[in-house]
């Protein structure tokens, strides 16, 4: 990795997020009343906005339609002080949209995902960015192609860049090549990791295991309650989960990687990073929009040293 970098750039989703949520737990075949809501979201637009929120610089590449979702996306992301400068527009799809239904105490009941127009995020796409990319860390979300993934990969071991990747989803963990020498941090949950190896009934620790086998330098690899494993060359480490009321389950995942990465970029261990990410992921659930707006470093730090996010190590094997 090279030294000096003190800003990432997210490459991904930016999405139309509409919430709807049920006052009595949802029934199949009929209609449910609901309260709704609409905000902006998408994997990589939420992780540049927690970072942006936690004080480091930050750009969003991705891709919107020529409509009045994409240009109210753009000026969002302007108002947030998040760089827009390699940012493209489509003239063939909309702006990609997604709907979360949820049970009253926030859980997810169903979600629905209107994301064709990530498609159109190529490989030629991100070498007419090439230039900005070697200026900072790398994050990226599989909802991008494989062949642009894999693309990204290439050139992150071209400019020796540090590219940390999010899973999604189980099917489309499956995008990632199954080289993942030049992959610096692997984000995933059990499940994704469990498809992505074809291992249905892997533990957790063989999962990290596998995957660092398969040579990705670092992984954190969620597990709900159960907390996290972080592993890296020194090691794995399970850190416990914060407990949280839970308000709306959504945006935690993105919390935790964007807090997580900065605190990387800070120069903190793996393990101190990760428990940092565990605090915003319980602070986020807590909140009623999917990026908690109050979100700060020292707010992280006072809700570890007040909820604990202790880390049990486990030797390399």
């Amino acid at each position: 990795m090279r030294p000096g970098i003190s800003s990432i750039t997210c490459i991904g989703g930016a999405a139309v997020d509409r919430k709807y949520r049920a006052f009595e737990p949802i029934r199949q075949r009929t209609s449910n009343p609901v309260t709704s809501g609409l905000s902006f979201g998408g994997v990589a637009r939420n992780v540049a906005e927690n970072i942006a929120r936690l004080g480091t610089t930050v750009s969003l590449a991705s891709i919107l339609g020529n409509d009045e979702n994409g240009r109210a996306l753009i000026e969002d992301l302007k108002r947030l002080g998040i760089g827009t400068h390699c940012m493209a527009i489509s003239d063939t799809h909309p702006t990609a949209e997604y709907v979360a239904v949820l049970q009253p105490d926030g859980e997810l009941a169903v979600g629905l995902a209107n994301m064709t127009i990530f498609d159109e995020l190529t490989p030629a796409l991100l070498r007419k960015a090439e230039a900005d990319l070697q200026s900072a860390w790398i994050f990226a979300d599989c909802n991008l192609p494989a062949e642009t993934l894999h693309a990204l990969v290439e050139i992150a071991h071209r400019h020796s860049l540090m590219l940390a990747i999010d899973a999604v989803s189980s099917p489309k963990v499956t995008r990632l090549p199954r080289d993942l020498t030049r992959v610096g941090l692997l984000f995933l949950n059990i499940d994704e990791a469990r498809a992505y190896l074809d291992r249905a009934g892997s533990s957790p620790e063989e999962a990290a295991d596998s995957l660092r086998a398969y040579g990705s330098e670092r992984i954190v690899l969620t597990l709900g309650e159960a907390g996290l494993l972080a592993a890296d060359s020194s090691g794995t480490r399970r850190v416990e989960a914060i407990g949280a009321r839970i308000v709306d389950a959504t945006g935690a995942g993105d919390a935790l990687i964007a807090a997580t990465l900065v605190a990387l970029l800070q120069g903190r261990s793996l393990t101190d990073a990760a428990r940092l990410g565990t605090a915003a992921a319980a602070l986020t659930v807590e909140s009623t929009t999917s990026v908690r707006p109050d979100l700060s470093i020292s707010m992280l730090e006072t809700t570890l040293s007040l909820r604990g996010g202790a880390a049990i190590e486990r030797e390399p094997s």
